[in-house]
């Protein structure tokens, strides 16, 4: 590898420190909303709409997860992440402007859309400018602090309502996002590249870590979303506590998350992609089971937040290295595609789980130890997956990055 100077090492953590702030801001807006609607609805009505404001979020995001991967590919990173962040801050302003529902409904389309185009490219900026050995870190980063903005969310939001007006949630974006992009435009150069072509979705679903990356990260968005969802309920609805604790009740998930992901990388390198992924969700299916037995005897007490620290020492390397492992098997021209798709099979895995375990009724505790016992068949599922499809040694395709993308 060449040597670095020491203004391009500078500049290389400004560019991911303003991938990181973008990130954040998606991550962020996707949950800060929830403490927001009761007071939205008091002002604006919709009441019989309540939901379109979240799916159509949503909805927006994974469709342009989809397609700005390959858009990156084709007019490169920097064009795609800035029109990304454009979007999504005139949607916030839109939506903090809103006079009816019907409006705010519509402008939370325009921010999804530009929030969709941030994570994924978010990470492969960082896929860029990193090698495999130095992702470690960076990868521990990326995924602890988009965790963390998602727990965060309502919590900030509801302070926001308390203090301000409502359509402070939307507008708060509007400084943070300008200033990431700002950052992002003076740091970060994408690499000449040839030119792309081929259609729009091509994922090289023949190479073996390409699949096993999108069938783990479909397990692991499942095991994500549901305890990111159904945790807190269950902390609230247990241990009788308020909106705090709901979201202090995933502090020991985030930084198992982050411990994990910190090592997942060393793992991958030193023992290849089955290994890693595998042994990643066999200590997902010991934390599950743990965290299920406790939601069966009706405690959210220290056993079960000790079982949610070993899922998330687990589901980190399990996310992380499910998408390293296509990311570096794949040349660059391909790498923003393959990413967006990874990503978008994580939030489609989450999505779907989700809405399968809201049907799950009954007394409290039996319905939250189905769905724990949903995530722990979900682990052992990856853990199948990860055994059959994973190649044993990753194929690395480009062992450095492209040359000088931030100097």
């Amino acid at each position: 590898m060449h040597p670095v100077s020491q203004a391009s090492l500078a500049r290389r953590r400004v560019a991911l420190g303003a991938v990181l702030v973008g990130q954040v801001v998606a991550a962020f807006e996707g949950t800060v909303v929830t403490s927001a609607m009761p007071t939205i609805v008091r002002e604006l009505g919709g009441l019989a709409a309540y939901g379109w404001v979240f799916s159509s979020f949503l909805v927006a995001s994974t469709v342009a997860v989809l397609v700005c991967g390959k858009l990156a590919d084709r007019f490169g990173r920097l064009p795609v992440f800035l029109g990304g962040m454009a979007l999504f801050l005139v949607g916030s302003c839109c939506c903090g402007a809103a006079t009816t529902f019907g409006a705010l409904v519509g402008f939370r389309v325009v921010q999804g859309l530009g929030a969709g185009a941030l994570t994924p490219i978010a990470m492969t900026i960082s896929a860029d400018l990193y090698t495999l050995a130095e992702r470690a870190r960076v990868q521990a980063l990326l995924t602890s602090t988009w965790g963390a903005a998602n727990v965060v969310g309502p919590l900030i939001g509801g302070w926001i309502v308390l203090h301000a007006s409502w359509r402070w949630v939307f507008l708060v974006n509007v400084p943070v996002g300008v200033l990431a992009a700002a950052l992002l435009a003076v740091s970060y150069r994408d690499p000449p590249r040839p030119a792309v072509r081929g259609p729009l979705f091509d994922v090289p679903l023949a190479d073996p870590a390409v699949r096993a990356g999108l069938f783990g990260s479909a397990f692991a968005g499942g095991i994500i979303y549901a305890c990111t969802a159904y945790v807190p309920l269950w902390v609230v609805k247990e241990g009788g506590g308020d909106a705090l604790m709901a979201g202090a009740a995933l502090v020991p998930l985030l930084v198992g998350w982050a411990v994990g992901s910190s090592f997942g990388v060393r793992v991958l390198i030193a023992r290849g992609m089955r290994a890693t992924v595998g042994g990643s969700f066999a200590i997902v299916l010991v934390g599950a089971v743990a965290l299920t037995l406790a939601a069966w005897r009706g405690g959210a007490g220290a056993p079960a937040m000790v079982a949610l620290a070993v899922v998330g020492l687990g589901i980190g390397p399990a996310a992380s290295t499910s998408l390293l492992g296509p990311q570096s098997s794949v040349s660059w021209a391909r790498r923003g595609g393959v990413t967006s798709a990874v990503y978008a099979v994580r939030m489609f895995g989450g999505s779907l789980v989700v809405a399968l375990l809201g049907e799950l009724h009954g007394p409290s505790h039996v319905a939250s130890a189905g769905r724990f016992a949903a995530v722990t068949a979900l682990a052992a599922a990856g853990l199948v997956t990860a055994n059959l499809l994973a190649p044993r040694v990753l194929r690395v395709a480009e062992p450095e990055p492209v040359p000088a993308p931030a100097e």
